[in-house]
């Protein structure tokens, strides 16, 4: 059996294509999970995160998982992160990295609260918050994983610059937007350093 060292979902997404791209550059060796033909590259793996089925075969000779998958608002995010969880568990796949969203952090100044139920929430609609938490909440119950959830503030097309700030369960004060590149780079660099197990992460410049 062929080990691949790290499964990418959401590859083709804003931040997905960044991870490819500074996993590539890092000469990792990765499979990306696609769902249709048109996002085929060699080593890609073509399936739905939907049907657990194919969540479970792509998991073959994986040591780590990375999940970039945006919120549809049809549920895709947690019952795809429930297919790829239970996958993980039977192949014994342990790291798992995924990128969530700043409502789920604890706010500051009501830290009881999640931030998208406290008075620092700015935003009318709460789907993809509370998709977010349903899947927050999943790992918390996964004890076979070592998982961290990266939670970027309001998320804008520049350039990467590699200077952010980055805090355990809470938004580091003040921040208000973050690059996908840079939220990318985070990413693969708690992938290469082995950093922040079983914990939210707060970035933003």
């Amino acid at each position: 059996m062929v080990t691949i060292e790290l499964l990418l979902f959401g590859a083709t997404g804003k931040t997905g294509q960044y991870i490819a791209r500074y996993l590539t550059e890092q000469q990792v060796s990765y499979r990306r999970f696609v769902r249709s033909a048109e996002q085929m590259l060699p080593g890609s793996f073509l399936g739905d995160v939907r049907i657990p089925q194919d969540v479970d075969q792509a998991m073959t000779g994986v040591t780590c998982v990375i999940c970039a998958l945006n919120t549809e608002g049809n549920g895709t995010l947690a019952s795809g992160l429930g297919h790829i969880i239970e996958a993980m568990k039977k192949h014994k796949i342990r790291r798992l990295i995924t990128i969530g969203t700043a409502g789920i952090l604890q706010s500051e100044v009501q830290p009881h609260l999640y931030r998208y139920l406290s008075v620092e929430n700015k935003r009318i609609h709460h789907e993809a918050a509370i998709e977010h938490e349903s899947v927050y909440n999943m790992l918390l119950q996964s004890e076979q994983l070592d998982w961290t959830v990266i939670c970027p503030t309001r998320l804008v097309e520049e350039e990467r610059t590699g200077e952010y700030r980055v805090r355990k369960d809470v938004l580091p004060t003040g921040g208000t937007a973050i690059s996908f590149a840079d939220t990318a780079a985070f990413a693969v660099d708690v992938y290469m350093n082995e950093k922040h197990i079983r914990e939210r992460v707060g970035i933003a410049y």
